[in-house]
């Protein structure tokens, strides 16, 4: 791909400096700005998340007497 350095980068063919374009294939991340990208044969499907129902399970609602305490 084409591109164009932000600042100077090191790839296979070695250094280069700030506003330099070469062809690289590496992934330089921000150091560099895409001019040509390559082209994708198939465009990128997202994965659709399966919407699985959600089973709420009753909470049993029996409460306990509490127990009373005398004080002596």
């Amino acid at each position: 791909m084409l591109v164009k350095a932000k600042w100077n980068v090191k790839d296979a063919a070695g250094w280069h400096k700030a506003g330099d374009v070469f062809h690289t294939d590496q992934d330089l991340g921000d150091g560099v700005e895409v001019l040509d990208a390559p082209k994708r044969t198939e465009p990128v499907k997202e994965p659709v998340p399966a919407a699985e129902p959600v089973k709420e399970t009753p909470k049993p609602t029996e409460e306990k007497p509490k127990a009373q305490r005398r004080r002596k």
